[in-house]
């Protein structure tokens, strides 16, 4: 994308973007479409046959139709299958009339900050866990933008050893990469060991000033027992304190959907991808912990042309989440 695009996708996204991916629109392997009326903005990642958008339209309401059936003659125009992945419930029936085939692919988990709190008997273990590491010394430190040099260099560490721990590189599309300029206009929280070393970190993302979340989520391989709960409680505490009224914990793939009897194979294959895609893929103990804030799931949909063009979808999927390095997404650390 130009500069004057990406400059106009920013100042709608700050206008009307409604999730946390709305931010992850203006990540530098995004291409933009524009609406007629130039009101809303498609962010996509074309890969192949697939133009893969993030999420819906992001503009306002009654100019959405239009920039779905805008971005679809854009795409005919090109010979690429027009798909979004991670839309919201909200437009389906547009998505419907337009002759689009929609796929629950996982849900997002929201955890309501107005509501959330470390006293009761439930959050007993994580009072446990972030009491064990403040008496050990550790501490927890949140950053804002811009971020140092030095956080960054300490920052850059962690996240090696995590990609190297999870046999993995990095995604991209719909979750950001340890990319310094992306990251350092981004808020952080970091875990110190006793002697000052960051053991873990995340960075957070919003969307205007209700919702906030997470994005990336880095560890060293050998961390004391209960540092994430710890880093997790920490940021939901933080961000309650800063006003947000909901954390975003991002796309959590869906148990079982792909068993039900109406979802056809290719349906299955995406759905078994979905748990790749998902954020917390390299956090598998995660998915039972989000559990223990009480959190909303709301359904998140891929919305697609045909069943014939499903194949194309699916590759241009992987390769937009993978950077095109497929080998590391289909066998890790080959």
């Amino acid at each position: 994308a130009s500069f004057s695009e990406r400059n106009k996708a920013k100042e709608i996204v700050g206008k009307y973007g409604r999730t946390t991916l709305a931010r992850l629109a203006l990540l530098e392997d995004k291409s933009y479409y524009f609406s007629p009326s130039g009101k809303s903005t498609i962010a996509y990642v074309p890969k192949g046959r697939g133009a893969i958008a993030l999420g819906d339209p992001i503009g306002p309401p009654e100019d959405r139709k239009e920039a779905i059936v805008g971005f679809q003659e854009f795409c005919d125009r090109n010979d690429w299958y027009p798909t979004f992945y991670q839309t919201l419930l909200d437009d389906l029936e547009i998505y419907y009339a337009l002759g689009f085939r929609v796929v629950q692919i996982g849900e997002a988990v929201i955890v309501n900050l107005k509501d959330f709190t470390l006293k009761g008997k439930a959050n007993q273990n994580l009072r446990t866990a972030i009491n064990r590491l403040t008496k050990a010394g550790h501490q927890v430190k949140f950053y804002e933008p811009p971020l140092s040099s030095e956080l960054m260099r300490q920052m850059k560490a962690v996240s090696d050893e995590w990609l190297q721990m999870v046999q993995g590189a990095e995604k991209q599309f719909s979750v950001g990469w340890f990319n310094e300029t992306y990251l350092r206009e981004t808020r952080v929280i970091a875990i110190h060991t006793p002697d000052g070393k960051i053991s873990a970190f995340a960075n957070m993302i919003s969307s205007g000033d209700r919702v906030i979340g997470v994005d990336l989520m880095r560890r060293r391989t050998e961390v004391e027992n209960g540092t994430m709960e710890c880093l997790f409680a920490s940021m939901f505490q933080h961000c309650q304190a800063l006003g947000y009224a909901e954390f975003d914990l991002g796309l959590s793939a869906l148990a079982g959907v792909g068993e039900a009897e109406k979802s056809g194979r290719l349906e299955k294959v995406l759905i078994y991808l979905s748990e790749h895609l998902s954020k917390f893929y390299n956090f598998q103990g995660l998915h039972s912990f989000k559990d223990k804030f009480g959190p909303r799931w709301e359904a998140r949909y891929l919305i697609y042309p045909s069943l014939g063009s499903l194949p194309d979808v699916v590759v241009a999927l992987i390769r937009a989440d993978s950077g095109d390095r497929l080998l590391d997404y289909l066998w890790p650390g080959s």
